[in-house]
């Protein structure tokens, strides 16, 4: 396979950019590990982030997906025209487009989906300084997928798989965990890429499911969020209070201490369950 693709970018006059993030997944068991977790066929419809070489794209549509596959890199059209055009098997079901994922109207695709009657999924190989900003994108904007599966640095998808709190978790574990089931598959090593990255990577799927909190609350209850890690080495009852978001020092240590924890407490002490409590808790005064 890495002799292929290297003949392939050779012929296209494409090097790999580090500032790009470029990594491409190359080991064929990891890929075909990757779309079994998909579990796509006929019945969905895929858009992939972070083409390259196209690898997955085929996987994927092999199995009966329709793909639309986002590269930011123009460099690989004629890569992609080469190679899937006069693939006559897959060439009606794969769509490519060139941009910024993150200018990308994934509630339009969404839309497109459920008009052909497919359901809806999302996956990449993405570069991993976007991952943070692309997950916030889908999530945030309520883009109503059936499923998201992301192979991203590993210590990421620790932290966005954090649902109980401790070190890994932030503000965005919360968040995130506030919209979505988050599980971690499977860890990728660094050689299954062309050129091997510096971190250990990870697949990391995601689900929808109502959120605990209508959307009149919800800026209210992620300020609160925000408030509690801005400064994550302080007690949990000063960061908040020092943002000014309506709730003083002794609120949030009287509120803590009705939940059984400790006035003491720091941010990264509460998971998504305990954040909600501590919300109902400091509103309902």
């Amino acid at each position: 396979m890495e002799k292929i693709i290297r003949r392939l970018l050779k012929r296209h006059d494409i090097a790999l950019s580090k500032r790009l993030g470029q990594h491409l997944l190359l080991d064929q068991g990891v890929l075909e590990r990757v779309a079994r977790a998909m579990a796509t066929d006929d019945q969905w419809y895929v858009v992939e982030v972070g083409a390259g070489a196209g690898n997955l794209t085929a996987l994927l549509a092999q199995g009966g997906a329709h793909v639309h596959a986002i590269e930011l890199d123009e460099r690989f059209r004629s890569l992609h025209e080469s190679v899937f055009a006069e693939w006559d098997e897959l060439a009606p079901r794969v769509t490519f487009s060139y941009g910024d994922a993150l200018s990308f109207d994934f509630a339009a695709a969404a839309r497109e989906a459920s008009t052909l009657g497919k359901k809806f999924a999302i996956v990449g190989n993405i570069p991993y300084q976007i991952t943070t900003a692309l997950v916030s994108k889908v999530v945030y904007d309520d883009v109503p997928f059936d499923s998201m599966t992301l192979l991203m640095q590993r210590e990421v998808g620790e932290r966005l798989a954090a649902r109980y709190g401790g070190r890994q978790s932030g503000a965005i574990s919360v968040k995130v965990n506030f919209f979505c089931d988050v599980q971690k598959l499977f860890d990728v090593p660094r050689r299954a890429f062309l050129p091997p990255p510096q971190v250990e990577s990870q697949l990391v799927t995601f689900r929808r499911h109502a959120p605990p909190l209508p959307p009149d609350e919800r800026a209210r209850f992620f300020a609160l969020v925000d408030a509690a890690f801005a400064q994550r080495r302080k007690m949990l009852s000063n960061a908040v209070a020092a943002k000014g978001i309506g709730y003083t020092k002794s609120d949030v240590e009287s509120a803590l201490s009705e939940l059984g924890l400790p006035p003491t407490a720091r941010a990264e002490e509460l998971g998504l369950d305990e954040f909600l409590s501590l919300y109902a808790k400091l509103n309902s005064r």
